[in-house]
């Protein structure tokens, strides 16, 4: 079970399992926490935290690294794991202080306080989009989930390991191929940079009329264009009174009736004859003066 650092430590207790050891200078202590009537390892989960170095070698080519507490300023959930991590220290003190020196695992460095972990072939590492990476860099942030697997006796001395089970680091971002976004506003931006004339300053220049240069701005979307008529139907005013605009309804165009439209070349011809006016026909009146005599055979 891994505890959150948001979590209440004080709910839990250190238990100091059977020492095991491991030779003639080396006696390891296991520790678990206690708590509900159940024993758990003390996995810990950290807020967010500095790593100056990243993964470091030591002169016997083990694996390390240093987690710096140096923005508890900036962020208060630091400053109450540290309280955790130190109260976790007090504990061990208090019983080993009579017959050993109990090493802090806190330490002051240029970074601040910082806690040394120990790595292992079994830890993982991921990035923040959950994918797993093979090193950590230096210089980043990144949370990490801490186990403190137990004590360590040499001689009068006590030392702390911690070890580093998981850490999920916020990794810098490397583009490995082009990745430019190249668009028609590039050139552009390039002329205005150079101060180069553009083409509406060329039509000004070899006479274009104003006119003519804005309506072709309008044209190429570099200005927008001008409003829409109104919309009929809505109030419209007139010598400061307001109208209504009627809006045609289906229904009104039910009731018209078209008219039949006469051809541009059947206008009628009225002929002036003694006094009296003779209409001649229309030639769609003689066709259809034709159709029904044929009919009435």
């Amino acid at each position: 079970m891994i505890m959150h650092h948001n979590e209440d430590f004080s709910t839990y207790q250190i238990s100091i399992l059977k020492q095991l050891k491991y030779s003639e200078s080396f006696t390891f202590v296991p520790i678990r926490l206690y708590k509900d009537n159940i024993y758990q390892r003390c996995i810990l989960q950290t807020p967010l935290l500095f790593t100056p170095f990243g993964i470091q070698m030591t002169k016997n080519s083990k694996k390390i690294m240093d987690l710096s507490f140096q923005n508890k300023e900036n962020d208060k959930s630091l400053e109450n794991f540290l309280a955790t991590l130190s109260s976790i220290y007090r504990i061990i003190r208090e019983k080993y202080k009579s017959k050993y020196l109990v090493n802090p695992f806190i330490k002051e460095t240029d970074y601040g306080e910082c806690l040394r972990l120990k790595l292992s072939n079994e830890s993982l590492f991921f990035n923040e989009n959950k994918n797993t990476i093979e090193t950590i860099e230096k210089f980043i942030y990144g949370y990490f989930i801490i186990h403190l697997n137990g004590l360590w006796i040499n001689n009068k001395d006590i030392w702390f390991q911690w070890n580093l089970l998981q850490a999920k680091v916020n990794t810098p971002i490397h583009l490995k191929e082009y990745s430019f976004i190249d668009g028609i506003n590039e050139q552009k931006e390039v002329s205005k940079s150079l101060d180069l004339p553009d083409k509406y300053d060329k039509m000004l220049k070899i006479g274009v009329p104003k006119e003519a240069v804005q309506r072709q701005k309008i044209l190429d979307g570099n200005i927008p264009p001008p409003p829409p008529p109104p919309i009929t139907g809505l109030p419209m005013k007139i010598n400061n009174k307001s109208y209504d605009i009627p809006k045609i309804k289906a229904s009104d165009l039910q009731s018209v009736i078209l008219r039949k439209g006469k051809g541009k070349n059947e206008r009628k011809i009225i002929i002036k004859k003694d006094n009296n006016f003779f209409e001649p026909p229309t030639l769609e009146e003689l066709q259809t003066t034709l159709s029904k005599l044929r009919s009435t055979k």
